[in-house]
Parts: structure tokens; C-alpha cells; sequence
């Protein structure tokens, strides 16, 4: 189990639109080596031999960056999650401020936070970063928003940046594996933000329905690697239940065995199969991997399994009043699709709910984490006019986030506060140890929704759904490798 590294969780989902750079285009870093700082550390560095152990000023940048302003641009409404201009009662807010602060001091800087006009897909800054305009150092944007700078030539090749060590343990080595392109990589994520593992999806389970069923709850199949999609679906089958015996199923009245939206549990049970839209080869270049045998019967068994009446998807142009969540803290769901920061928001729920990681389709399978694209990606603007100097800092922020805020979010808070037994706490642990990016999700692309858009399909299925789409799909990888990766 992985409990000394801590999650990188968002306590309100944030934002990113991936942004890539034609490399010809782009300016280069500033390769001088600042005074007194480190090399990169590596394993055999004794300031990080041990995770527990680590020396951080030794590992971060000993330069001072006097009466310099750090300038963070946050998708709409998610300021609070990176900035705090006072000390917060709650105790994740102010580690939040008190970690700004250290670095604040640690520099001789003064952090700032502005709101992006747009709580959506937005690139509020793309055309000044392309103009030269250097008026933010990162910026956190939704994933698809993140790549969208990426691949207009406005970010850093993080690679590229001497102050930011990529290996480290506060930044996601996951994102480093498989959304580097031809040795490119232009969107971060890790304990900056708290939104990682916050977005990072699980099944929630009713303990009281779960004993009214005579079923054991699932803690030892997990444990055991027998938490499978059959066993998931036989449970979900037997868990709905007529309440008012009017003899129809309907989300304002009953009770479902599951519940989830067209958005959720289609595409993070493909991921928990071991499935994925895109790969990155051998010659480190993406590659359209969704079809195979495996994804067909991944798709057929849970499409049939939600036509099932004791199953509910919520389609948010239809039924959007009646919410997964909702329903399942009502205790009128004996499981539902969430994130772990969904934990939170059922602290007042009155039965025991239990966490738990979505089944892999077979015993074979290890278990996968997908995350909700809303989590934020962060993005260093190509304009910025000292690279170190941002990467510096950026780096601060994410060490003294790892060292500070994630433990108080997710030690003290997430396990302590929301989570209703131990044995939860152990499976947030397998949860995030078991996280995966997909770029053919975060990044966008012809199957980025493609678990939505089978859902509203009245066959729903995948081989024709996949023939049709092929060909631009393909396309799609081809522009997406040049633009991103410069192959």
C-alpha cells in the first residue's frame, strides 16, 4: 500500500485544456544554472533516498527571487483552491495559505491568483501567451483546456526546464509516462492542487442495504483480487428495490442496486478493464489503441448490465434532476459512481457508506483509476520571461504541497473526517496507487467522450460506433503527434 505518498487532491474540481508546442516556434529556457542550486536529484541523491526523508532545501532552488510577483490563472470559481490571502479555520484552506506563504518567504515573493473569464473549456490567456504577453507563470485550466495551449505552440516543454524535477514525488509520474510525446510533455499534474486524487473515481456502497441483502461488503474481494465486473453486476442486480410498489422504477421514488451518469461509469469501467483510447509506442509516439476484443465485451457486458431495471444513468440533457449522488445520499442506491472527493459531501448522509475501487473486468486485470477530466492540468506559458524563476517556485509550491497540504487533506481531513471505516481509508491508498491519464480522454480527440456517446445510443454498440469514427479518429492521432510531439 502506498500511505506515506500522498495524493494530489482538489477540493473543488479545477481546470485545464492541455496545451502542447510546435518545438520550432517556441522560445528555449534559460540554461543558465542559478547560484547554489542542486542538480536535478536522482536516486542515488541522499536528500531523497526515503520518501519520509526528504531534504527539501536541499532538493529546491536556493535563488532569491526579491519583490517578484508569481502570477496563477485559475479556471472560474476554483480560485480558493490555490490561494488564500489569510489563515482559513479549516484545516485544508490553511495549509493552503500557509504553504503560499512559506514559499512567499522562502523567495522573497508575493503570490497572486486571478479568475478565468470562463468556468468551462477556456484559453482566457491563449492569444496574449502566443502575442508575448508575460501576465501569468502557470496557468491550471481543464485538462482539454491545458492540451489546447499545448498544441498552439503557448507552453513550456517541461522537460525543457531546469528547475522543475519531474521525478520527484510531488509530481504525477503518471502524467510523465503517458503524456510525453516524442520527449515532449507541456501539462503538469501533482500535489500543487488537491485535485488529482479528489477527482481520482470510485464506487460508493450503502452498508445498510448491503445488510438488509445479506451481502458482505466488497473490502476482501478487493483485497483478494476477486472484485470483478461480474461480481459488481450481480450485486447491482439484486440491490433495486420497488419501494412504492407501483410496479415501475423511477429515480424520484425507488431504489437502484447502481447508479451513475452517461459520463462516469462508461468510460471508468473501460479503464478498469486495462483499457485505454491511446497509447504511447515504442518510438514514443501516441497510437490509437480503444478497439479490441476486450473493449467490445467491456462495452457489451455494462450496457447490458444498465438495462437492467434495478441500474440507473442519469443523461444530464434529460433526468439531470436525479443525480447518482443524490439518490445514494438518500440511501436509495446500494452503489454509486463518485470521486473520492465525493466523500465530502456526504459527511451528513445518515447510513455508513463504504469506498471502494471500481471492479476490473477480469481477476487477470489490475486494478485502474481513471480520473474525471475536470481535474486541472497546469500549463507554464511559452512567455513567460525567466523559466527557472517559474519553474522554481512552481516546484516550491508542489514540494511544500506535497509535504503540507496533501497530508492535511487527505491524513486528516478525506480519511479522518469523511471516510466512515478503516477499511475505506485502505482503499483510497489501492485507489490512488492505481490512477491512470489517458490522453485520448484528458487531452480530447474523436473518442473522448466515447463512453457518453454510446450511452446515448439505443443500440449501444461499440463496433459500429468505433467503425464510423475510425478513420477521423486516426486522422486525429496523426495531427495530434505533430502538433504536440513535432513528429
Amino acid at each position: 500500500m502506498f500511505k506515506k505518498i500522498l495524493a494530489a487532491l482538489l477540493v473543488a474540481g479545477t481546470v485545464l485544456t492541455l496545451a502542447a508546442c510546435d518545438k520550432d516556434d517556441q522560445k528555449q529556457p534559460d540554461t543558465k544554472t542559478p547560484d547554489n542550486q542542486v542538480e536535478t536529484p536522482g536516486t542515488t541523491d541522499n536528500s531523497t533516498t526515503e520518501e519520509g526523508n526528504i531534504d527539501y532545501d536541499a532538493v529546491l532552488s536556493k535563488e532569491k527571487y526579491d519583490g517578484y510577483t508569481y502570477r496563477m490563472l485559475v479556471r472560474k470559481g476554483q480560485v480558493k483552491s490555490q490561494y488564500f490571502d489569510e489563515g482559513q479555520e479549516d484545516i485544508v484552506d490553511d495549509a493552503i495559505y500557509r504553504r503560499n506563504m512559506t514559499v512567499e518567504e522562502k523567495y522573497g515573493i508575493t503570490i497572486t491568483a486571478s479568475e478565468s473569464s470562463s468556468n468551462n473549456y477556456d484559453t482566457d490567456a491563449l492569444n496574449s501567451i502566443l502575442a508575448g504577453d508575460d501576465a501569468y507563470d502557470v496557468i491550471f485550466a481543464h485538462s482539454r483546456a491545458a492540451f489546447a495551449y499545448a498544441v498552439q505552440g503557448a507552453g513550456y516543454n517541461i522537460h525543457d526546464i531546469e528547475t522543475i524535477h519531474i521525478d520527484m514525488p510531488w509530481w504525477s509520474k503518471n502524467i510523465n509516462d503517458n503524456c510525453t510525446v516524442n520527449g515532449k510533455l507541456y501539462v503538469l499534474d501533482g500535489d500543487i492542487s488537491l485535485s488529482g486524487l479528489s477527482n481520482s473515481m470510485c464506487l460508493l456502497f450503502n452498508k445498510r442495504i448491503f445488510d438488509e441483502k445479506g451481502f458482505d461488503y466488497p473490502y476482501e474481494m478487493v483485497r483478494d483480487g476477486e472484485w470483478t465486473f461480474d461480481e459488481f453486476a450481480y450485486l447491482a442486480k439484486k440491490g433495486g428495490e420497488d419501494l412504492n410498489g407501483d410496479g415501475v422504477m423511477k429515480p424520484e421514488d425507488d431504489q437502484y442496486g447502481f447508479v451513475t451518469a452517461e459520463w462516469e461509469a462508461p468510460i471508468n469501467v473501460l479503464y478498469a478493464g486495462g483499457q485505454k483510447i491511446y497509447n504511447i509506442n515504442d518510438e514514443g509516439a501516441v497510437e490509437l489503441t480503444l478497439y479490441s476484443n476486450k473493449t467490445v465485451e467491456i462495452f457489451d457486458e455494462f450496457f447490458l448490465l444498465m438495462n437492467n431495471e434495478a441500474c440507473f444513468l442519469r443523461f444530464t440533457e434529460g433526468n439531470i434532476n436525479y443525480s447518482g449522488p443524490d439518490i445514494f445520499s438518500s440511501g436509495r442506491a446500494m452503489m454509486a459512481s463518485g470521486g473520492l472527493g465525493s466523500a465530502q459531501g456526504l459527511r451528513n448522509m445518515d447510513d455508513d457508506f463504504g469506498i471502494i475501487p471500481y471492479p476490473k473486468f477480469d481477476e487477470t486485470d489490475e486494478y485502474s483509476t481513471a480520473i474525471n477530466g475536470v481535474a486541472p492540468l497546469i500549463v507554464i506559458p511559452i512567455s513567460v520571461s525567466d523559466v527557472n524563476r517559474t519553474g522554481a517556485i512552481t516546484e516550491a509550491l508542489a514540494a511544500y504541497g506535497h509535504r503540507d497540504v496533501i497530508p492535511a487533506f487527505y491524513e486528516k481531513s478525506l480519511k479522518s473526517k469523511y471516510a466512515r471505516d478503516e477499511e475505506s481509508e485502505e482503499m483510497m491508498d489501492l485507489i490512488k496507487d492505481s490512477i491512470i491519464y489517458d490522453m485520448g480522454y484528458v487531452a480530447g480527440g474523436t473518442f473522448q467522450s466515447v463512453g457518453r456517446d454510446i450511452s446515448k445510443l439505443t443500440t449501444h454498440d461499440f463496433s459500429s460506433f468505433y467503425a464510423a469514427r475510425e478513420s477521423s479518429a486516426k486522422k486525429a492521432v496523426e495531427d495530434f503527434n505533430k502538433d504536440y510531439g513535432g513528429l
